[in-house]
């Protein structure tokens, strides 16, 4: 479907290959639905989202394809998902203080309404909701979702420059 029937339907959805170079397109899928239907302050939220959940499956799945969606629902909500052929779901855990990666899922449940999993019979999707009117988090000194997301990426990047640097001595 081509981005400029968006404004007619409520979703846009595009199958990817299941590689690293899907991550920016899958960006530019979400902050091109999100610029059609006039919510741009979820742009960054929604980016950061896709990003989180596109690496994760190219780090995890098995299947040589993905799908990306971005669905507008009730109200302001939009959910994010992509879906894979694995079966395994992902789990919230809490990151370790020598773990380099595995904080995506605590990012997204830090930034979305509510997130989840849905089995599908070939597999999962993993979605998460986004929604424009929402209390900000609980970040002290931030006040805006995307201020408080970068927030948490730096502490994010910076706790990995930490693990890396005493791992190297």
């Amino acid at each position: 479907m081509p981005l400029t029937r968006l404004d007619e339907v409520p979703s846009v959805a595009q199958s990817l290959p299941r590689r690293e170079e899907s991550v920016p397109v899958a960006r530019h899928l979400v902050r091109d639905a999100l610029g059609i239907w006039e919510l741009p302050d979820l742009r960054d939220t929604a980016e950061l989202v896709v990003t989180e959940l596109v690496t994760n499956t190219v780090r995890h799945a098995g299947s040589s394809t993905i799908r990306v969606t971005v669905r507008l629902l009730a109200g302001a909500t939009v959910r994010v998902a992509v879906i894979d052929k694995s079966h395994a779901m992902p789990v919230l855990l809490p990151p370790t203080e020598d773990a380099l990666d595995g904080r995506g899922l605590a990012i997204i449940d830090a930034v979305s309404v509510r997130w989840g999993t849905d089995s599908l019979p070939w597999g999962k999707r993993v979605w998460a909701d986004l929604e424009t009117e929402r209390a900000p988090l609980s970040v002290p000194g931030y006040a805006t979702r995307r201020g408080q997301a970068i927030y948490i990426l730096i502490v994010v990047a910076l706790a990995a420059l930490l693990v890396a640097s005493v791992a190297h001595g």
